[in-house]
């Protein structure tokens, strides 16, 4: 890779993180310096829509509520972000079976996809965890891995059984993908359930990918691929 861009001919791997292009290097640095930043407010539009929300349901007003959200990272993780973690990975198990590895057919892979943990050839250590909280509850959570500026993936989202229809999702994807705007990010691909295909599609504008695009994509990118699911993609900004 580093020799098709003409920027080095490499003898022996180089110790430590690198990169083989600036913009991945750029993006890498961009989401550490979110990681350490820690839990940001959302802005008034995204506020306004979960309030709208709230009083469509006839509940409490959604201003006494405190809504932020943060990026996390297991290899950067203190005390207070690995609770974060955990509420996430206890989301994704309320919310799905869990996924195994297709290797061993018993490893559960979600809570090494929410720590970024690789395992035995497969690589997670690119996936960060975005989080919703409401007064300091995670009630919705995705991973997210980018891979460099052409395309992202979102392969799981979940969001609290009792926080469903509130607005939190639509507004913690509205931050993933204002995000990979910031970052010149130009396309995000997730694989999607029967069930919640028409959602993506019709609620926030993903399309089916075709086959030679998905060829394509798999060659070039190791993306997580769910038995029973399609793959969509949208662009972003």
């Amino acid at each position: 890779c580093l020799k098709e861009h003409k920027m080095d001919d490499l003898q022996e791997l180089p110790k430590g993180k690198w990169f083989c292009c600036t913009d991945c290097d750029r993006i890498h640095s961009a989401l550490q310096k979110l990681i350490v930043n820690g839990e940001e407010k959302l802005p008034d539009s995204l506020l306004n829509v979960i309030k709208k929300k709230h009083e469509e349901k006839g509940s409490e007003s959604g201003a006494d509520l405190d809504i932020r959200w943060r990026v996390l990272s297991g290899k950067m993780a203190s005390d207070e972000t690995r609770v974060l973690l955990s509420k996430a990975v206890a989301i994704f198990h309320d919310r799905f079976d869990p996924i195994a590895d297709s290797n061993t057919s018993r490893l559960d892979l979600i809570p090494h996809m929410v720590y970024g943990r690789n395992l035995r050839g497969q690589e997670f250590g690119g996936m960060y965890c975005a989080i919703l909280t409401v007064n300091s509850m995670v009630v919705s959570t995705g991973i997210i891995r980018i891979f460099g500026e052409e395309v992202a993936e979102l392969p799981l989202v979940g969001t609290s059984s009792d926080c469903q229809g509130q607005g939190y999702f639509q507004s913690l994807f509205s931050c993933i993908e204002n995000l990979l705007v910031s970052l010149n990010v130009r396309s995000l691909v997730l694989p999607a359930a029967d069930e919640a295909e028409s959602i993506w599609k019709n609620k926030f504008g993903f399309v089916k990918i075709t086959d030679d695009e998905l060829k394509r994509y798999r060659k070039d990118y190791q993306m997580m691929v769910f038995q029973g699911t399609s793959m969509l993609h949208k662009s972003v900004g």
